[in-house]
């Protein structure tokens, strides 16, 4: 498969992971203090309510725990009833203070297995007295079956990918997270070594092989049977397989995807039932998500990491394409789309990195690294 072909299933993929990491949002607007929380989720996912006050004094509720902290009804036989749980895991124990222009993520995560457990309608409230009137604000929230996708998707890459980098990060001294998630992709890395090492070295035949190719589709423009006979004795001859190369990085999808639902609420708050037994006791509070001081791989991160990526990207590329690039006819649209694709890629990779949660472009950008030195290694060997 050429170069383009697998930027084209890396774009795909990135669209349809955007439009994942972009869940509607259900709130009940007030002029000064509005809760948000998504529509909809499954069975499982924690809730998260996103407290915005746009009041011009701070805002103090108290944290309730072990209980939970906002008032919860569940709506059943057409009345809505109040629920409750409590945790024995690790809250919030003093009041919780939004300052004005500001939000707070509360993470139902230690009750969301006692208050969520069931499909339905659930509303979530805050209670305050504000210039000596009561006033409540709401948001709802529907909780459904998750579907089959998401529970195979769940069990094979979210569960193993939160476990091992909970894992990881406890055996650190600091608990740092940056540290961590280097680890989880030299980890993920080393375990699709074999497959990788394959697929470049397909796409290094795939660059040799290409000259005869566009000679095929030029002396066979009009007779498209004969062409795809043609090409098919070319891959048969020189034992190159087009698709080999797609493999590990359709894999990586899943991995970035279940990676982005681990940080994307933080991980001060883990809900118990997703963790391994052995790992059951251990205080999320105790992560550090501050990477050498810099970066909170928690936060959207909108300057110096996506640049970086971005970079790292391009130099990727480059070394990928190599000398192949130049030595292919220049009347065939490979090299055109090849250096395109050199300059859009990583300004596309730029723009993503820019949008998401910054564990998700480290552990991009640490992944490319890797990726950098294993091309440079199979280029060598050439």
């Amino acid at each position: 498969m050429s170069k383009f072909a697998r930027t084209a299933i890396l774009i795909l993929g990135l669209l349809l992971i955007w439009q994942a990491f972009n869940p509607k949002e259900n709130g009940i607007s007030s002029d000064d203090i509005i809760l948000k929380t998504d529509s909809e989720i499954a069975i499982g996912n924690d809730v998260i309510v996103e407290i915005q006050n746009n009041r011009e004094t701070a805002v103090t509720f108290p944290s309730n725990c072990p209980q939970n902290p906002l008032r919860v009804e569940q709506y059943l036989n057409g009345e809505w009833g109040k629920i409750s749980g409590e945790t024995s895991g690790v809250c919030e124990v003093a009041n919780i203070t939004i300052e004005p222009g500001e939000s707070y993520m509360l993470s139902y995560a230690p009750w969301n297995a006692d208050l969520f457990n069931e499909k339905g309608k659930y509303r979530v409230s805050l209670d305050l007295s504000l210039e000596e009137k009561e006033k409540s604000y709401t948001t709802e929230v529907t909780v459904g079956s998750p579907g089959l996708f998401r529970k195979i998707g769940r069990e094979l890459f979210y569960k193993p990918i939160l476990n091992t980098l909970i894992f990881l990060i406890a055996k650190l001294p600091a608990k740092d997270l940056g540290w961590g998630i280097i680890l989880l992709t030299i980890l993920v890395k080393l375990l699709l070594l074999a497959p990788n090492h394959k697929a470049l070295k397909a796409q290094k035949q795939m660059q040799k092989v290409q000259p005869q190719l566009d000679a095929l589709k030029l002396k066979y423009k009009d007779n498209p049977q004969k062409l795809a006979e043609e090409t098919m004795k070319i891959w048969q001859k020189h034992k190159v397989n087009p698709m080999s190369s797609c493999l590990p990085m359709l894999i990586q999808f899943p991995v970035l995807i279940a990676l982005f639902y681990v940080v994307k609420d933080g991980l001060q708050h883990i809900n118990p039932e997703l963790l391994y037994a052995s790992l059951k006791n251990f205080d999320p509070s105790l992560i550090n998500p501050n990477f050498l001081g810099m970066i909170d791989l928690t936060k959207v991160n909108i300057l110096m990491l996506p640049i970086t990526i971005g970079l790292l990207q391009f130099a990727h590329m480059k070394i990928t394409l190599g000398k192949a690039a130049a030595s292919q006819d220049p009347k065939s649209p490979m090299p055109m789309m090849n250096k395109t694709m050199l300059y859009v890629m990583p300004v596309m990779i730029t723009v993503f990195t820019a949008s998401l949660p910054a564990a998700v472009g480290f552990y991009w950008g640490t992944s490319t690294l890797f990726g950098i030195g294993q091309q440079i290694a199979v280029n060598r060997n050439d």
